[in-house]
């Protein structure tokens, strides 16, 4: 297969009953500063709200998705999510070989991973 080019990730489109409310929980979550809506701009990504009525009102497989947003401070992270009060941690903050990691449950039942990367000499954050 040729190499290609000029392709990027745009974003995620995440199907919810309820698009407003899963939003408004990765917004105060993960953007506090964001405008309301069923696009959040994370970065340079962007998570998509979409309204679907062929959902179980919780993931079947929650693991087979994960979604991943790298932070600087996981412990400031995990304690801003713990005040909002998020009590679904799949994994508590932990070390991993390439820095630290927790996991957390959506409303829907997605997993959601907060990871710090170590800080390595020439490494991109």
């Amino acid at each position: 297969m040729a190499e290609t080019t000029g392709i990027r990730l745009g974003g995620l489109v995440l199907g919810s009953d309820d698009p407003e409310r899963l939003s408004a929980w990765y917004r105060a979550a993960f953007a506090p500063s964001a405008e309301p809506g069923i696009v959040l701009m994370v970065g340079d990504g962007r998570l998509v709200f979409d309204r679907r009525d062929d959902l179980e009102e919780s993931a079947r497989e929650p693991g087979r998705i994960l979604i991943n947003f790298y932070v600087e401070d996981i412990e400031a992270v995990a304690a801003h999510l713990k005040a909002l009060g998020v009590t679904r941690w799949i994994r508590p903050v932990e070390d991993f070989g390439a820095g630290r990691i927790a996991t957390v449950e959506d409303p829907v039942g997605n997993y959601v991973q907060i990871v710090e990367l170590a800080a390595r000499p020439g490494a991109v954050r």
